[in-house]
């Protein structure tokens, strides 16, 4: 692994481990974000190698973390997840209109994004 993958790594992981569970369930909005910014980072590395790393800024990989760690967190704190890839979940919590006049609360949007 080179230094750029361990840093974006690093970034990614960094928000799970810092923020409080209260904070990360309150803002449905932030999350489809997030989990915009995670796939699209994925979507790069499997474009473009290790080139990803390099087109990643410390924002957008800070965001990513949130919406892995916020993921991470619902299924550790016993949010029954039948998605056993947190990939396609989080890219269907991505695919929500973000722009919708009323978003539905984070854990609507956790438990919806969990069903097969």
């Amino acid at each position: 692994m080179n230094t750029r993958t361990l840093t974006i790594v690093c970034l990614c992981l960094l928000p799970s481990l810092v923020l409080p569970t209260a904070q990360a369930n309150d803002n449905p909005e932030h999350l489809i974000q997030s989990c915009k910014e995670l796939v699209g980072i994925y979507a790069k590395r499997d474009q473009q190698h290790l080139l990803a790393g390099l087109t990643t800024s410390s924002s957008e990989a800070l965001r990513a973390g949130y919406c892995r760690g916020v993921l991470d967190e619902y299924r550790r704190s016993g949010g029954f997840c039948a998605q056993s890839d947190w990939y396609a979940q989080a890219d269907r919590i991505a695919k929500y209109p973000a722009y919708a006049e009323e978003l539905p609360p984070v854990e609507t949007l956790l438990k919806q994004s969990c069903a097969l």
